[in-house]
């Protein structure tokens, strides 16, 4: 009886075993697909931010070319006045 009681707590010993064994390997696994989910979804944010970046880069061109041409057309219209 105390061994069949000791190879019962052999085999779920081992078993165990294998399954933190099986849970370890579940872990690093996971692990992996997030590092990947963050690295896309940053690489998507950094496209988002160059995005907004060249928005607002020709936002301010257009905006100084509009601020000139209006210094010009007033320059232009007071050389008439005159």
């Amino acid at each position: 009886m105390e061994k069949q009681i000791l190879n019962l707590l052999t085999e779920m010993n081992n078993e165990m075993k294998g399954m933190k064994s099986d849970i370890h390997s579940l872990r690093s696994e996971m692990h992996n697909r997030f590092d990947t989910i963050e690295a896309k979804l940053e690489g998507v944010g950094n496209q988002f931010e160059l995005t907004n970046e060249s928005r607002i880069n020709e936002r301010d061109f257009i905006s100084s070319k509009m601020s000139k041409m209006e210094k010009e057309l007033y320059i232009l219209k007071n050389k008439n006045s005159n």
